[in-house]
């Protein structure tokens, strides 16, 4: 999509000149109210560019798309293009995570995540969203944890675990709750 090159050569200049998650998500949002082609709905996982210090990826959420709690250890900016996404925050406590608050983000919003965030996300929809997702940093490559859903227990992030536990979430999600299930 022509808009995403743009959004993504738009964010290399920010970077470059000094900024960072503010004017980054300023930008995504201007983006965002001014596309008029949406982004295609198997435009799944795309990455639109990628640098040490810059990583800019469209992402689809299937369905009622759950992921585990996670940090990404960089800051970042998440924007909707189509659909919504849910934003569930945490903070450690003395005897393990505890939730301080959800943001529900509609199509064309966008939010800022400061590099200590600890968050999950779910698309709360029985339709796909599509979302950016924009990191001060090569996520691929950074330092991050995940909690295993099923124990809260905080894990070195190993993406095959991560995909595999998303699955499995999103599977959940899409069912009526059932007493002893994970929840959201």
């Amino acid at each position: 999509m022509p808009w995403l090159n743009e959004l993504a050569l738009r964010c290399r200049q920010c970077i470059d000149a000094g900024g960072g998650a503010a004017q980054i998500r300023d930008l995504t949002a201007k983006a965002l109210s001014e596309q008029t082609a949406v982004p295609a709905q198997t435009d799944v996982d795309r990455i639109v560019y990628r640098a040490d210090d810059l990583l800019v990826v469209s992402l689809a959420q299937p369905p009622f798309g759950n992921t585990p709690v996670h940090t990404h250890g960089i800051w970042c900016v998440i924007g909707v293009a189509v659909g919504r996404e849910d934003n569930a925050f945490f903070e450690r406590g003395p005897s393990g995570l505890v939730e301080t608050h959800r943001v529900r983000l509609e199509a064309g919003e966008c939010i800022a995540l400061e590099p200590d965030v600890i968050h999950k996300i779910r698309n709360p929809d029985a339709a796909q969203s599509q979302v950016l997702h924009i990191y001060g940093g090569d996520l691929l490559t950074a330092r991050r944890t995940m909690w295993n859903p099923h124990t809260a227990e905080e894990l070195p992030l190993d993406q095959a675990q991560f995909e595999a536990w998303c699955e499995e979430l999103t599977g959940l999600a899409s069912k009526p709750r059932e007493a002893g299930a994970l929840a959201w």
